[in-house]
């Protein structure tokens, strides 16, 4: 079971409002699950589990990396995670940053789902979600989060095999971000000599042409732009964009391949989605993206919490091992 990282305390979660859940008999945040050892939570950190799961593919879409704990005296500090893909560092996130990372009580059916009685979840939210085939991991700083009054520190997570993350599947949304719009060009003596030299290929798609993008935001304000790339496969023949308060302008909304998607903020209140659909035009999935982690609802097309069960199931069973060959 992976434990997390250490740091200098920056501000208290206060526990006021937690759930009322129960812990079976004789479990608790120092030991959550049967078979795993229990641990002195006034020395180290505990147990806890990250989502995605360490080689876990996720459907559909994802632009959240979450690490769920079943103790709730954690405070959130000013450390960095970092998110690498095959090219590189892609997200520097900063937890001393409220639009990049949250710290919340886990829901009920969240608890329910791990069989735990009381814990908090800490929200990581990227710039670009997850892109489709690409494999990725995660490293974390000291100084991200503490607990015990500041007297803990979590773990520094600095081997690339130990979070990986991958966004699979026959259909979704990947590479989402938000960006300021280009800058307009003025127009400039000998610009049409320019842009004769410049001119696309006769045989290529001009939509294949590269577009000037700005730097992925947080927070999109109106006139900015938003990118993805639309996924379809599979059992998904067929997908539509919408929005249902019209805050955000899409300039095509029906697909019937994988293509990229652009539209324009003229909204603060955005609500969007995409719907797919199989060939006989019923729904298969609808994912609603939240942004920055002070914005929408969770995407209702992921739910960690499904899957939460098999997972703690398959932790505790490896735990248990793990244990049981050390105590050898």
């Amino acid at each position: 079971m992976k434990r997390l990282l250490a740091m200098v305390l920056v501000g208290l979660f206060c526990a006021t409002g937690a759930l009322a859940a129960e812990w079976g008999e004789g479990l608790g945040p120092d030991q959550p699950l049967p078979g795993v050892r229990k641990l002195d939570l006034n020395k180290e950190m505990g147990y806890s589990y990250t989502y995605p799961r360490p080689g876990l593919e996720v459907s559909y879409y994802c632009n959240v990396l979450e690490i769920y704990l079943p103790r709730e005296d954690i405070a959130l500090g000013d450390g960095h995670a970092h998110l690498y893909d095959s090219t590189g560092e892609v997200a520097d996130i900063d937890f001393a940053n409220p639009d990049q990372v949250q710290l919340r009580f886990q829901q009920e059916n969240e608890l329910e789902a791990k069989k735990w009685g009381s814990g908090v979840c800490i929200e990581m939210y990227l710039p670009v979600s997850l892109k489709f085939g690409e494999s990725y991991y995660v490293l974390m700083d000291l100084n991200c989060f503490t607990a015990c009054d500041g007297k803990i520190s979590n773990y520094d997570l600095a081997k690339p095999d130990q979070w990986t993350p991958i966004l699979q599947g026959d259909f979704g949304i990947g590479g989402l971000f938000y960006c300021a719009p280009p800058e307009p060009q003025e127009a400039e003596e000998g610009a049409e000599e320019a842009t004769e030299a410049t001119e696309a290929p006769e045989d290529q798609n001009p939509e294949d042409a590269a577009e000037p993008m700005g730097e992925p935001k947080y927070n999109p304000v109106v006139g900015d732009m938003i990118h993805f790339d639309l996924l379809l496969g599979g059992d998904a023949k067929t997908a539509v964009v919408f929005s249902e308060n019209d805050s955000v302008f899409f300039e095509k909304i029906d697909y019937t391949e994988s293509g990229h998607v652009t539209g324009t903020v003229t909204k603060d209140a955005l609500d969007w989605g995409v719907v797919f659909l199989d060939e006989k035009d019923e729904v298969l999935q609808v994912i609603k993206p939240a942004w920055t982690a002070q914005g929408a609802d969770q995407n209702v097309g992921q739910d960690a919490g499904q899957e939460a069960e098999q997972e703690a199931e398959q932790e505790a069973e490896q735990d248990a091992e793990q244990d049981a060959a050390q105590a050898d």
